[in-house]
């Protein structure tokens, strides 16, 4: 099926890992959300915990990079990339840009809704949930950057092999972040 998907699509596989990443991130965030525990709730507890939710996935979608400032308007687009990676729909206007990647979104989207899971059962462990935002290394990378730079030297061998493992390390931070949440979710149902 992949085959066919890049044969159609006229996409080429650069490095292997990086067409791997994307089924990681999809396997693992569909796993934990067939798997976390239900949790009765009153309706004014779902919606707070709903609105937490929101408010994660909202803030991993501006440090991933999913929603920024936009620039100049350009209709909708659909690319055809690698699985996972795509198909990416992108949108702009003058006021936000759109980036939807599959992978981020459903990996995301599965970390809000075990923070949701946490907040409705009530839990505090919902705060291991910070740790998702770490999942963008590719966009904290500039921060750690500087930091490095100051600490190390502008030309450290450090400064040019991050950016290149950026994903390498989001992937393992998001599966270390979903499995926390979900460890967690698990011992407080």
């Amino acid at each position: 099926m992949l085959g066919v998907y890049l044969h159609l699509t006229d996409t080429a596989v650069v490095a292997l890992r990086y067409t791997l990443y994307p089924f990681v991130w999809i396997n693992v965030g569909a796993w934990v959300l067939l798997r976390r525990p239900t949790v009765s709730a009153s309706w004014r507890r779902r919606l707070a915990a709903g609105t937490l939710a929101l408010g994660y996935f909202l803030v991993l979608a501006v440090a991933g990079g999913l929603i920024r400032h936009g620039g100049m308007s350009m209709s909708p687009s659909v690319v055809w990339l690698s699985p996972g990676w795509g198909p990416a729909l992108f949108y702009t206007t003058e006021f936000v840009h759109l980036a939807v990647l599959p992978f981020e979104v459903v990996g995301y989207a599965a970390l809000a809704v075990l923070v949701y899971t946490l907040v409705l059962s009530g839990s505090r462990t919902a705060l291991a949930g910070l740790l998702g935002v770490a999942t963008c290394v590719g966009c904290l990378w500039p921060v750690g950057a500087a930091f490095a730079a100051i600490l190390v030297g502008v030309g450290s061998p450090l400064a040019s092999t991050v950016p290149g493992v950026a994903y390498d390390l989001s992937t393992l931070l998001f599966v270390v972040t979903a499995g926390a949440l979900y460890w967690a979710s698990r011992r407080t149902a």
